[in-house]
């Protein structure tokens, strides 16, 4: 139990030390973040291939895109979220803009993804798609008949 107490302060002391090298590294690079909804890296990288960027996987949660001229640095925070990291050259209005597009685009291709899912397991539980109807706010309304 010793090992455990003696672990638990370097482990904090290292998780401040690394907080404060990541935030001088955005001092000296002059960057600001925004939080995002999404989680999932692989759909991001989707999305943001959908969108146009070309996005490459940096590691450890981080991922590059490029827009243009313009890259962009996604991270994931403790809480397994995606921020977005801009350069100070882009405004803000900008940047909220473009991630406004570039949710909308993940939420769609989450859609997408679950609504495919969901067929494949229908037809595997043998369910027959009776109806399918797309509202104004493009959520989807299916109707199965069981065999």
């Amino acid at each position: 139990m010793s090992i455990e107490l003696a672990l638990v302060p370097i482990a904090i002391a290292l998780t401040q030390t690394i907080g404060s090298h990541i935030e001088k590294k955005r001092e000296t690079r002059h960057t600001y973040a925004l939080k995002t909804i999404m989680k999932d890296a692989r759909i991001l990288q989707t999305t943001l291939n959908n969108y146009g960027c070309a996005p490459s996987i940096i590691g450890n949660g981080e991922m590059k895109s490029e827009i243009g001229d313009v890259q962009i640095l996604f991270q994931q925070t403790e809480q397994d979220i995606f921020e977005a990291v801009f350069s100070n050259e882009i405004k803000l209005e900008q940047a909220k803009g473009f991630l406004i597009n570039i949710q909308e685009e993940y939420s769609h291709v989450v859609q997408q993804e679950t609504y495919v899912k969901l067929l494949e397991r229908a037809k595997q539980q043998g369910l027959l798609l009776e109806t399918e109807e797309v509202s104004d706010t493009n959520s989807i309304v299916l109707t199965f008949k069981v065999n």
